[in-house]
């Protein structure tokens, strides 16, 4: 699993240093760069954490840089901070979707708090795509007909139902039903149903309609 750090790009060695002792003196992992283009060269996988970027610098500004991180797909929360900051530039990147623009000097505290608010946020969004990939795996291991059973048990209907709509015995659908079970890792049709309408509101996915079942 990915540690969540802080990535701090400035072109000014002495800034980079100072924010990088100071998050280190907080327990904060930090790494350190001299421009936009060596930070977006890091990895072809999102970073997990927190970028914190300097407004004006040689080549990429700190705010084309945010906007590169969403062109490659990256949905990391950034804080912009600059020594020339106006209300234009700060109403510009915050409605663009930075997190934050302070002005230097920063307090320590100040940058600190949101730091750890960017590391948090960036932390549950990265365990939510784990916990979609893992369910997806889950799904993709049942078979055609375990879907079809699956889908049927989300939607209310009863193993008898469902045997009498495919022309099956109640044993060969309980057998489905038990190995669909075991393979998401629930036990009963509640939880099971549970499980999927979470995933499913998770992936913005419809849930099906509930089907009132008499037997």
């Amino acid at each position: 699993m990915l540690t969540p750090t802080v990535y701090v790009v400035d072109d000014d060695e002495g800034s980079r240093n100072s924010i990088e002792c100071l998050f280190t003196l907080h327990g904060i992992l930090t790494r350190t760069f001299e421009s936009a283009q060596q930070f977006l060269e890091i990895s072809d996988i999102q970073p997990v954490g927190c970028l914190v970027t300097d407004l004006n610098m040689p080549g990429m500004s700190g705010m084309e840089l945010f906007e590169k991180t969403r062109e490659v797909g990256w949905d990391i929360p950034a804080i912009i901070i600059t020594a020339f900051g106006d209300v234009s530039s700060c109403a510009g990147a915050l409605k663009a979707g930075v997190l934050d623009y302070l002005e230097k000097p920063v307090l320590p505290e100040t940058l600190i708090a949101r730091v750890r608010e960017c590391l948090q946020s960036s932390e549950q969004k990265h365990n939510a795509i784990l916990a979609q990939e893992a369910s997806e795996k889950k799904l993709k291991s049942l078979t055609n007909k375990e879907s079809e059973v699956l889908e049927l048990l989300v939607q209310g209907q009863s193993m008898k139902t469902i045997a009498s709509d495919f022309g099956t015995s109640f044993q060969a659908v309980s057998r489905h039903r038990q190995r669909i079970l075991e393979k998401i890792g629930v036990e009963g049709d509640v939880s099971l149903a549970r499980w999927v309408l979470d995933h499913r509101r998770a992936i913005g996915v419809p849930s099906p309609a509930v089907i009132t079942s008499s037997s």
